[in-house]
């Protein structure tokens, strides 16, 4: 996709001048000889005819594949090109760009004078060409819950001190709590709550790697305490126990994916035509599935420092919402992790 993959010679230059003013608009014409006014014949690289209302314009385009930028002279030989073949106008494209003195006589003839470069990385938008960086698919996992030195009132003694808790899925037990200082209203609350404070604490934006990929799933088994200075009123089997201290394990699923995206794989070019005597840039580019060359102008955008664009490199977090199931982590050992190969894409996906 860089000028220099899509053409290596002079040929190839005009050919390309050729498709990329190909708008829809025009009719283009590639290795034209016009007669002249003078008799002798007039060579034309690309000739542009546009048509409009009762007449026709011929728009003259030199294209001048060269080491050095072009000169004054070519820009003198140009205009006597136009008047020779009475066109409306004439251009040169040149892949070098252009000295001082043809831009001066070019302003004066009113020639119009493009050089064709890649696009910047800035002119892509951010990032640029190629957008590479990495996701972060992050899930969270209920395990057990266990309630230490626990404590009953006399006169509020529960039939059983054992809690039945349903936690993480759609339909959730609910056992009334009072912890003071806080806002919970129910043990499977505070519970769920616990487990997403303590896996934004462990999780870190860092990326790893393993048998030389990137696309792996980490998992990581957590053990959350709970000693709170006062102990949590929780009222079960008809009566009420005191729970000074209790410990829950958690798992930690981050699913990480490296996206590299190429943003010209789509077109056939994509390219910079910088008007050297207006000073201004034009985007030109065609997508694979069109037969024409969509021009648009370019112009500098200031980055927002408050919405930063992404940076190659970074990564991009995603909770899922809910929890997932605790047997993945069943056979780790609580503050143990372990690292695997992500799934291949489904047949037929296009990551």
């Amino acid at each position: 996709m860089t000028l220099s993959e899509l053409v290596t010679d002079w040929g190839g230059f005009e050919l390309l001048i050729a498709e990329l003013n190909k708008t829809g608009d025009v009719t283009v014409e590639h290795n034209v000889v016009l007669p002249g006014r003078s008799g002798a014949p007039r060579q034309i690289d690309v000739l542009i005819r546009h048509k409009q209302g009762l007449y026709e314009h011929l728009v003259v385009a030199e294209c001048k594949f060269w080491n050095a930028p072009v000169d004054r002279a070519t820009v003198d030989s140009l205009a006597t090109t136009i008047r020779e073949v009475g066109a409306s106008r004439g251009v040169i494209f040149s892949s070098k760009g252009f000295q001082s003195g043809a831009i001066t006589q070019a302003t004066a003839e009113n020639i119009d004078l493009f050089r064709v470069r890649d696009l910047t990385d800035t002119e892509w938008g951010g990032p640029g060409k190629i957008v590479d960086f990495f996701l972060h698919v992050i899930s969270v996992a209920i395990g057990p819950f266990q309630m230490h030195d626990i404590l009953t009132l006399p006169g509020a003694e529960p039939k059983s001190a054992n809690v039945n808790l349903c936690l993480g899925g759609d339909e959730k037990s609910k056992t009334p709590i009072t912890w003071p200082g806080r806002q919970f209203k129910t043990l499977e609350e505070a519970i769920e709550n616990a487990a997403r404070d303590a896996a934004k604490q462990v999780y870190k934006a860092v990326t790893f790697k393993h048998e030389d990929s990137f696309n792996l799933v980490l998992r990581t088994r957590i053990t959350v305490n709970f000693a709170p200075p006062q102990p949590i009123v929780a009222h079960v089997n008809e009566g009420v126990i005191l729970i000074p201290r209790a410990t829950l394990e958690i798992g930690l699923t981050t699913n990480q994916s490296r996206l590299i995206i190429d943003r010209s794989r789509n077109h056939v070019f994509a390219l910079a035509v910088e008007d050297c005597v207006k000073n201004c840039v034009t985007a030109a580019s065609r997508r694979v599935d069109s037969a024409t060359t969509s021009l648009s102008p370019l112009t500098t955008v200031a980055e927002n420092p408050d919405n930063p664009s992404l940076k190659n490199g970074s990564i991009l977090c995603v909770w899922v919402g809910g929890f997932e199931n605790f047997d993945a982590f069943a056979k780790i050992k609580p503050g143990s992790s372990k690292i695997e190969l992500a799934p291949p894409p489904p047949e037929g996906s296009n990551p």
